[in-house]
């Protein structure tokens, strides 16, 4: 057929040729395709509606996922100290809980802590309470407010990043509040309105764009002020887990099928000691007295307590691998250098 590319189960129409008609393509599939029958077209049909707007457009049924609390689920899912001295905030969903879950983390992390500032995480992150992303927001750029972190304010975004979540990153960069790196958002910052069908099934479409100060956040997303384009795969594989040990960054290749042997060390302990006598530590002369020991241990028992102890491999130093995170946290102590008190 000119102008149509096929595909099994895909039909795609280039600019020139409109779509062929629904209820004409339905019809031929109800009378000629084996199988079909009025409830399972209809239920795929429907399907691929939906799926041609992803995120302004959701089938759901029971519950409508993102009623304020119904799940119980915190907001914010981490907060740490990272780097010895950046706050790690890692937010889930943006909800009503988020602000005092924030003030929370800032009182428990500063407590014994000397914080540089702090990084944000909303990557993946999304949440449908755009009152709460303002109200959030508001705890760095409200002046009346006092922040729950001092020091500067990285803001980590990606396409994984929807809805209300976009609405904080959007609300956090006026007035240097906040400095937001990574990729564009999903661009779904948008109001939904509910419909509820015959079948008790609900259809929520996004209806009206969110503005923050007066613009609406672009359909094809919120821009970081800082691109860094990584691959959506490796990055959520880095969000799940952002440290690794010095062994596995030398040998990325064998970290990454979990396969450890080259980094176990298999220096026995009769090695250990022809080590520490070549070196003078061990010799033949009689050893000093110990003090008596209770009869539960055997003779050789402290002996091999040392040599245990020397053989003890040291705990594997962790690495921050995540390079999203990484950038973040080098932003964050640089600009805490360049903020701070200067001779």
């Amino acid at each position: 057929m000119a102008g149509w590319l096929t595909a099994p189960g895909s039909l795609r129409a280039d600019a020139t040729n409109p779509a062929p008609d629904f209820k004409e393509v339905y019809e031929l599939l109800r009378a000629n395709l084996p199988g079909a029958t009025d409830a399972n077209l209809n239920r795929a049909a429907v399907a691929g509606l939906v799926s041609q707007y992803p995120g302004k457009v959701e089938l759901v049924s029971g519950a409508i996922e993102g009623t304020v609390g119904a799940s119980g689920e915190k907001a914010l899912s981490q907060a740490a100290i990272i780097e010895n001295n950046v706050a790690y905030l890692r937010v889930s969903r943006v909800t009503a809980g988020l602000v005092a879950e924030l003030a929370d983390a800032g009182r428990t992390l500063t407590t014994s802590n000397k914080i540089a500032g702090a990084v944000m995480d909303l990557r993946f992150a999304g949440g449908e309470d755009y009152g709460a992303a303002r109200t959030a927001a508001g705890l760095w750029t409200d002046k009346q407010s006092a922040r729950p972190f001092g020091g500067p304010l990285v803001v980590l975004v990606n396409g994984g990043t929807h809805a209300a979540a976009e609405t904080l990153a959007a609300a956090l960069r006026p007035a240097g509040a906040a400095l937001v790196i990574g990729s564009p958002t999903a661009g779904t910052a948008m109001v939904f309105k509910e419909f509820v069908l015959k079948d008790g099934e609900r259809l929520l479409i996004a209806t009206t764009p969110v503005k923050m100060d007066g613009q609406a956040i672009p359909a094809d997303g919120l821009k970081p002020d800082i691109a860094m384009n990584v691959n959506p795969d490796a990055e959520q594989a880095f969000w799940r887990n952002p440290y690794v040990t010095k062994a596995q960054t030398a040998d990325a290749a064998k970290a990454a099928t979990n396969s450890f042997l080259p980094f176990v060390d298999r220096t026995s302990e009769a090695d250990l000691v022809r080590q520490r006598q070549k070196d003078g530590k061990l010799n033949n002369a009689p050893a000093p007295a110990r003090p008596m020991r209770t009869p539960t241990r055997n003779m050789g028992d402290d002996n091999e307590d040392d040599l245990a102890s020397l053989h003890a491999p040291e705990p594997p130093k962790l690495v921050l691998r995540d390079p999203v995170l990484v950038r973040a946290v080098d932003l964050v102590k640089g600009l805490a250098v360049m903020r701070g008190p200067h001779p």
